[in-house]
């Protein structure tokens, strides 16, 4: 009968991946299970598994009862493995139910034999593990924190939820020469707020309520004009893909109230305004930042700016992924810094001259925590040498005052003293531009440190004019600098993950952090790679997850790259975050990265551990930038 075998496992994964003599040795062990009624085979968190069991034919299920006592389904396909992951992460104990329906049948193979070639071949192994990694990372959240959630406290993950659910799809539209009157009429008719205006096939803009009040009854406008006259165009829109919190965000830092949501032909189907999401669900990313832009002082902000890591909590325990959670702080450390820079001119007076104001590091990308500090600087337009004097001091005035209200307001001076507070980081444009020059043609220990804060930059208030410039200037330096690219590789071999030669966690052996693991490390692998390959493929995004996602586009990394690497920079964010909440609601402590791998579940460590092995391989890639000579 084992010949019988052998074709079969030959051709379903990840048997496919062994070579033929275990393959045959393996049709030798395959015993068949038949069931001829249905009936539930294994009990999630209950059953214990003494083999795998591989589908042969039939109908089979697998669910799993989430933590709202849903029961999530999905079917087993003929080939399809069930309990591998089971005996490897969950000591033997099923992770899933399995429900057969008549007449079904299994490979089955012993627990020892599994176990046996998951230590010997490695691809056969990351078959396992890598699918389980991606399934925790789909719920990453209900699994880590699901013991810090109170009945209270539950709900629908609404802010992972796609706009889908919450968008109005009738689309209500006029063409561009309809008169005021008409719109208002159609308007009134179908009891909307907005309305859509289309010329030649496509939309160009929008009318809303507010425009009626501001443009119309306000300023005495003729009815009989053409809608055209009034609308808000070009006409901001959305993905119909995107998560509810990336409407809030895009809302929140555009100012405007209603998005076009549009399909993949960037055809208008639907339109979410504010109000939609506020009466949807709460009003706190909203109010956060509405509230900053009322304050008067940056007392007021700094009370706000407190009361951030309950709003994170909140969130989280939302199901927000760790993704929305960092464009959440973003947005509110752009809001408090825009305030801040606007008290500070307030104050000292309107700038001579154009300038910018640009963050680097984690929040260049995109990616601050609860444990941050400032990096910031000023770029300002060239000025004659009359007039750099007076300019000049004027700009290290306004970075002083600015970067210590940022520090009064919870934002801690950088250590390194890179802030706009200092003359050196507070420069005219050509000055900055031959900074960037030198740090690329003569690298050294020291630029190379500089540029993983600075190549990170991005806009934060004045002339983004004048950021955009610079990063132009940034790709040009670079050109094919392949001696620059395997520096800037070299410089990152200082970063390990923290698993030992037996695969066991590396801890800090003494000391405040004793028994634990800085998080960040490993995540600064990921980082650093993102970089190099952005910097030398001229990707102008700063954000790490971005930055992959356009790696991939542009064919610069493989899809299982991108999506070993996205995925597994995704799981430690979240738990960096969860983390940090934790220790400051619960145990009343200052945010830090540091993790103690006993207070993880066992499943929660060896997703740990296989997600550092993955980083470690997928880095090498940058070992293209080490042979070059």
């Amino acid at each position: 009968m084992s010949q019988d075998y052998f074709p079969f496992l030959s051709n379903i994964e990840p048997f496919s991946f062994l070579p033929e003599k275990e393959i045959k040795h393996i049709a030798d062990l395959i015993q068949v299970e038949s069931y001829n009624n249905k009936k539930i085979l294994f009990r999630q968190g209950m059953s214990e598994l003494e083999n795998i069991y591989i589908l042969k034919n039939g109908t089979a299920e697998r669910f799993y009862e989430d933590i709202y006592k849903n029961l999530i389904t999905v079917a087993l396909h003929k080939g399809e493995v069930f309990g591998g992951i089971s005996i490897l992460l969950n000591e033997s104990v099923a992770i899933r139910s399995l429900e057969i329906q008549n007449n079904t049948s299994f490979y089955t193979l012993p627990k020892n034999v599994f176990i046996s070639l998951c230590d010997e071949y490695e691809d056969f192994k990351y078959h396992f593990t890598n699918t389980f990694g991606k399934r925790m990372l789909d719920k990453t959240y209900s699994n880590l924190i699901a013991q810090k959630r109170s009945a209270k406290e539950e709900s629908l993950q609404f802010f992972s939820n796609s706009i889908s659910s919450v968008i109005r799809r009738n689309v209500l539209f006029c063409g561009a020469n309809n008169s005021i009157k008409d719109a208002a009429i159609l308007m009134k008719q179908h009891r909307c707020s907005s309305i859509l205006i289309k010329q030649d096939g496509r939309f160009i803009g929008i009318t809303t309520d507010q425009d009626f009040r501001n443009k119309v009854v306000a300023a005495d406008l003729k009815i009989s004009n053409p809608i055209s006259d009034i609308m808000s165009s070009p006409l901001i829109s959305i993905p119909e893909h995107s998560s509810v919190f990336e409407a809030f965000i895009k809302i929140m830092k555009t100012g405007i109230k209603h998005l076009a949501v549009i399909n993949n032909e960037n055809d208008a189907i639907g339109v979410i305004s504010n109000s939609d999401l506020i009466n949807a669900q709460g009003k706190l990313p909203f109010l956060f930042i509405k509230e900053i832009n009322k304050a008067d002082s940056y007392e007021e902000i700094s009370k706000k700016q407190k009361q951030l890591p309950q709003s994170i909590y909140t969130l989280i325990n939302e199901g927000a992924k760790a993704q929305n959670i960092n464009n959440f702080v973003t947005a509110i450390t752009d809001a408090i810094l825009e305030k801040l820079i606007k008290f500070a001119i307030q104050e000292i007076g309107q700038p001579p001259v154009k300038f910018a104001f640009m963050v680097m590091g984690s929040e260049g990308r995109k990616e601050q925590t609860l444990k941050t500090d400032q990096d910031n600087a000023i770029i300002f337009e060239d000025v004659n040498e009359e007039k750099l004097e007076s300019v000049n001091a004027y700009f290290l005035k306004l970075g002083e005052h600015v970067c210590n209200m940022l520090d009064k307001t919870g934002y801690d001076f950088c250590k390194g003293n890179i802030m706009a507070k200092n003359p050196k980081w507070c420069q005219p444009v050509s000055i900055w531009k031959k900074y960037f020059k030198e740090w690329i043609y003569n690298a050294s220990p020291e630029t190379l440190l500089k540029t993983s804060i600075f190549f990170d930059f991005r806009f934060g208030y004045g002339d983004i004019s004048l950021v955009n410039d610079l990063r132009a200037s940034l790709f040009d330096f670079l050109g094919n600098r392949k001696v620059f690219f395997r520096y800037m590789a070299e410089n990152t071999s200082h970063f390990r993950v923290p698993i030992g030669f037996f695969g066991n966690f590396i801890v800090e052996s003494k000391g405040k952090f004793k028994n634990t693991f800085d998080i960040k490390r490993p995540m600064m692998l990921v980082v650093d790679f993102a970089r190099i390959y952005a910097l030398q493929h001229k990707i102008a995004a700063t954000n790490t997850i971005e930055r992959l996602e356009l790696l991939y586009k542009k064919n610069a990394i493989s899809e299982s790259d991108y999506s070993d690497i996205s995925h597994s920079y995704s799981y430690m964010m979240n738990l960096r975050f969860i983390n940090q909440i934790h220790g400051i609601i619960n145990e009343g402590r200052d945010p830090d990265n540091n993790i103690n791998p006993k207070k993880l579940s066992r499943i929660e460590q060896q997703t740990l551990k296989e997600i550092f092995k993955k980083i470690e391989k997928r880095v090498n890639l940058q070992q293209e930038f080490l042979v070059v000579m």
